[in-house]
């Protein structure tokens, strides 16, 4: 019966040494039982053929260190589900925090901007959230882009476009925003040797490393984003946990007010918030 199989499927994570394995296990066992939901051929063990070749692969595949997120393509993020795979970055429960504290300074009105959006997921939630916002996101990847257009498209999110560039530069001079966001690399080359296998064997470098203490993509939008701003329009960054004071004292360099470093649910210094003078 369908018992023995996730039995098995558990003991397999568990000797390829996964954590989480029960409920690995699990989710991946129903991912493949509700996509046939409705077909009535089954094997004795409660699954055909076809189907245990394919709970095999992915099994195979997480021993083998893919993420989770990538073998069974999507991952819940804040109000939406979004697809993902290789050539994107994971969506991180921290950076549904972002979200939450973007959703708390935006106005009300106004145009909203989400540089290096990746799969598009903060993009996409404020878009969800604020349907009569315009929300602009760019990302420098093709192949990211690519992840997010697909996710817009398939929730029918018509207030959201997505641009390939680096940070701001493919939008019109003209476009000014009450709200600007971002999720940029932020992790420095030597930390970055450091990372779980997991990380630095399939997601995307480039959406991860940065040079000048991890603090050098962060530092050019600061820059950038004072002659982007609306007065009063605030700017909200995802930043590492050591980063803290020293942006914080550099966004006061470039003019900003009621600069703030907020923790994450871990602790963590985790967002550099700022404000365009009004």
């Amino acid at each position: 019966m369908t018992a023995s199989i996730l039995a098995e499927a558990i003991r397999t994570l568990q000797d390829g040494g996964i954590a989480n394995a029960r409920q690995e296990a699990r989710w991946l066992l129903n991912q493949i039982l509700e996509a046939s939901a409705g077909q009535s051929r089954r094997s004795d063990d409660g699954l055909t053929p076809e189907q245990e070749e394919l709970l095999r692969s992915r099994l195979n595949r997480r021993v083998a260190g893919e993420p989770l997120q990538y073998i069974m393509g999507n991952v819940d993020f804040h109000c939406v589900q979004l697809d993902i795979g290789p050539g994107v970055l994971i969506p991180r429960p921290e950076t549904e925090q972002l979200v939450e504290i973007a959703i708390g300074l935006y106005p009300g009105d106004g145009e909203i901007c989400d540089a290096c959006t990746g799969s598009g997921a903060i993009a996409i939630a404020l878009a969800k959230t604020f349907p009569q916002a315009k929300v602009t996101a760019t990302d420098i990847s093709a192949r990211a882009l690519a992840w997010a257009r697909q996710n817009a498209s398939r929730l029918q999110l018509a207030n959201v476009a997505f641009h390939q560039g680096d940070l701001l530069a493919p939008i019109p001079p003209a476009a000014r925003f009450a709200l600007i966001t971002a999720n940029p690399p932020y992790i420095a080359p030597d930390e970055y040797t450091r990372l779980d296998s997991t990380i630095k064997d399939h997601e995307p470098p480039e959406a991860l490393i940065a040079h000048d203490h991890g603090q050098a993509i962060i530092k050019r939008l600061a820059c950038d984003a004072r002659t982007r701003l609306n007065p009063g329009a605030w700017l909200v960054c995802e930043i590492g946990d050591t980063q803290g004071p020293p942006l914080k004292e550099h966004f006061r360099r470039q003019g900003y007010q009621n600069v703030d470093i907020r923790r994450d649910f871990a602790g963590r210094d985790r967002f550099a918030i700022a404000q365009q003078p009004a």
